[in-house]
């Protein structure tokens, strides 16, 4: 496989990286030279040297009354694909929701890792209103911060979302219950002394989520049977006292 035909695959035309390999071998030098060397005509060669430039892979060097032109480190097209991957590695989970959906099919998402979780928390969960949740705070609280936390209960404020929540009792949820209950979110009892979870469930809208903040994984149901069920079972849990 040729130089060129790497290029290609990595997105650029077949001009576009005969211009920039030419680019890279000449320096600086003029579109016109530049088009000799690629074998590009000149009209063309203007055209997708302001491409490359646009893709920031070449540089415009005035001279005077001419311009040069120079390619940039090949290293930067690396950079470039990578911080592409990275974008496409944040949006695979709502890229996978989205694959096959079938009419009356639950649409599920997974989340992994610290980063992602949070922000399941900040742009979702906790926008929506009247939410009822099995939390362990003191779990949660080793995943994020007290200040990420408290960022979290002001969005809820600013969205008038509000939450009923079982928590398990230790000073992370007091903590937390303080500055809830000063802000009016919603009510909370706390779990018996002998029930633990090790999967946070939160139910809102059509949606459930499960989190496990020790392993750092999230699992998000959209589907209102599925949702409705979930519910049930809590609000029984609600009135029964526990």
């Amino acid at each position: 496989m040729t130089i060129e035909t790497i290029l290609q695959e990595i997105g650029l035309t077949s001009k576009e990286a005969a211009v920039y390999l030419a680019a890279l071998e000449l320096g600086q030098a003029s579109a016109l030279r530049i088009a000799q060397k690629s074998g590009v005509k000149r009209p063309t060669a203007y055209v997708t040297l302001n491409t490359l430039r646009d893709k920031g892979l070449i540089e415009v060097i005035p001279k005077g009354t001419t311009t040069a032109y120079q390619a940039m480190d090949p290293e930067k097209i690396l950079l470039d694909f990578e911080e592409k991957i990275a974008g496409l590695k944040t949006a695979l989970p709502e890229l996978k929701s989205l694959h096959n959906i079938v009419p009356g099919k639950p649409r599920v998402r997974f989340y992994e890792g610290r980063k992602s979780i949070t922000a399941l928390y900040a742009k979702e969960i906790f926008n929506a209103h009247d939410i009822l949740a099995l939390v362990d705070i003191r779990t949660l609280r080793s995943m994020m911060s007290r200040e990420e936390l408290e960022g979290l209960i002001y969005g809820m404020k600013a969205t008038g979302s509000t939450i009923r929540e079982f928590v398990e009792d230790s000073p992370e949820a007091r903590e937390y219950l303080a500055e809830k209950n000063r802000l009016g979110l919603g009510e909370t009892k706390f779990l018996p002394p002998d029930a633990h979870f090790n999967v946070d469930i939160l139910v809102y809208g059509h949606t459930v989520a499960m989190i496990a903040p020790k392993t750092l994984i999230a699992v998000v149901i959209e589907d209102a049977a599925i949702s409705n069920a979930q519910r049930q079972f809590l609000e029984f849990l609600w009135k029964s006292g526990v």
